[in-house]
């Protein structure tokens, strides 16, 4: 019997773990990218933005500490440099990946994909020659691409995108970060400790939309004293050239401020990639992506969606499990996504990561008790020098099952795999408590919180009582 053929669109971080499943499972895999393997996170996301966040955060280490802040050079331009390690560990690991690819005897074609039916996909490489392939099964994992606004047109130069940014020859003396969600405040971090002078405009009510209020003031309260001007609820009204800088026009509630910039970053989400011939093969799209189930389903039979296009979480580690759902149900299988929450994770200074409920959440459910722990406390914090934040546990009062974990800070997230561990498992917080974390680690001051919850955080001092003629 001939082996099960499935196609793959799409070899980011959905498409190719999708592929190496259904390899492992025993099908004949076909990928096809138009790009690189690695897709947008691996090659102008998530990987080359954390490179170059790793070296910042070591810069502002060096910068800040007593005994090796007198070694850098006043003169000192560590971008080109960055630059280069940022492209040897892409470099590197779309190689490490391909080599994964090969080993399951995956086959890849570089080339522009379409639909024809529910089992048929055309490949176009760059010479236009046409291949058509018939498929038992297709996964669409075609990702997603930055958005604009009407009156800020990215051109490369001026106004730019986060991909552009990675392609920077220089740092900017100024900046205006157009979107204060996660990407545009870790370019914010970024060109701060870089030395330039970061400007945020956010529409909404505040920053980081969706996070924990708590993490947002401690974050602001960091990021602010190290010198990011942050507007929110306001909006760019005009933007005009003024020499080689621009100058913007932008509504405050404050009333009209005029700002002159080097560069300017829309930064302000991403969309899903959907310009395939859908119809062709009956699969039903939104603006908000392309439809599926619990099984990664779309509407034609055996076609399957996962990750950025099909408008979901825009997380990479939320497209390589759906890539494991959809090659499972392409062989055969019978597996649904599991309604778990989603760890999120903030590459910022300080480090934010997320995972449940927030607090006003978990209130609208019922009583909850919530154990904090600052990270001034915790000893691995006082030795790296970087004792800013806190960690966040809330629970249910009813039955101690832990709702929300959220933490800024060092090592948050890989912090935020031990709650979500927990969350998954059931374990509760009184079970938790107990568990014997090494010292000294951070992961003492998830233990702490947890602790807190009931009162009996050891390293927290005991709240003084006022007397009783008080």
């Amino acid at each position: 019997m001939d082996a099960r053929r499935v196609v793959i669109v799409g070899g980011g971080p959905g498409g190719y773990v999708a592929a190496i499943r259904a390899a492992q499972l025993g099908a004949r895999v076909i990928l096809i990218e138009k790009d690189r393997i690695g897709g947008t996170c691996l090659n102008r996301g998530c990987i080359p933005t954390k490179a170059l966040l790793a070296d910042a955060k070591t810069l502002r280490k060096l910068a800040h500490s007593p005994v090796f802040q007198r070694l850098l050079q006043p003169d000192f331009d560590p971008w080109p440099s960055m630059m280069e390690r940022k492209a040897k560990v892409v470099q590197d690991l779309v190689h490490g990946i391909e080599v994964l690819l090969q080993s399951h005897r995956v086959t890849v074609k570089q080339g522009r994909a379409d639909l024809l039916a529910s089992h048929q996909v055309v490949v176009l490489d760059k010479g236009e020659k046409r291949e058509v392939l018939d498929a038992d099964a297709i996964i669409l994992a075609t990702g997603s691409h930055s958005k604009s606004l009407p009156n800020l047109i990215p051109d490369g130069e001026k106004i730019v995108t986060s991909d552009d940014v990675l392609e920077l020859k220089k740092i900017p003396r100024d900046t205006v970060i157009v979107g204060g969600g996660y990407i545009g405040m870790e370019f914010a971090t970024l060109f701060n400790i870089l030395g330039s002078k970061v400007t945020i405009v956010e529409v909404l009510e505040n920053i980081l939309p969706g996070l924990e209020p708590e993490m947002i003031r401690q974050y602001r309260r960091v990021i602010e004293a190290d010198g990011v001007k942050i507007l929110t609820q306001s909006t760019i009204e005009e933007i005009s050239a003024n020499g080689d800088r621009l100058k913007l026009v932008v509504k405050t509630p404050q009333g009209i401020q005029e700002i002159m910039t080097e560069k300017v970053l829309v930064s302000v989400g991403r969309g899903p990639n959907l310009d395939l011939n859908f119809p062709e093969a009956r699969v039903e799209t939104s603006p908000k992506g392309i439809f599926v189930n619990s099984k990664m389903e779309t509407t034609a039979p055996n076609v399957y969606a996962i990750g950025d296009a099909t408008g979901g979480i825009l997380l990479a580690h939320v497209a390589s499990e759906q890539g494991v759902i959809a090659a499972e149900n392409a062989m055969g299988m019978n597996r649904q996504m599991e309604d778990h929450p989603v760890p999120l994770c903030i590459f910022t200074y300080p480090e934010i990561a997320s995972i449940g409920l927030t607090e006003k959440e978990a209130r609208a459910r019922g009583e909850i008790k919530i154990g904090r722990f600052p990270f001034r406390s915790n000893p691995t914090a006082v030795i790296s020098a970087e004792t800013e934040g806190l960690a966040k546990m809330i629970a249910s009062k009813e039955t101690d099952e832990v709702l929300g974990v959220h933490i800024i800070g060092p090592e948050a997230s890989v912090l935020v795999s031990i709650a979500g561990l927990l969350m998954r498992q059931g374990i509760r917080l009184r079970d938790f408590g107990p568990m014997m974390q090494a010292h000294p680690t951070v992961s003492e001051a998830l233990k702490e919180a947890a602790l807190d919850a009931d009162g009996s955080a050891i390293h927290l001092p005991k709240p003084l009582r006022p007397s009783a003629k008080g």
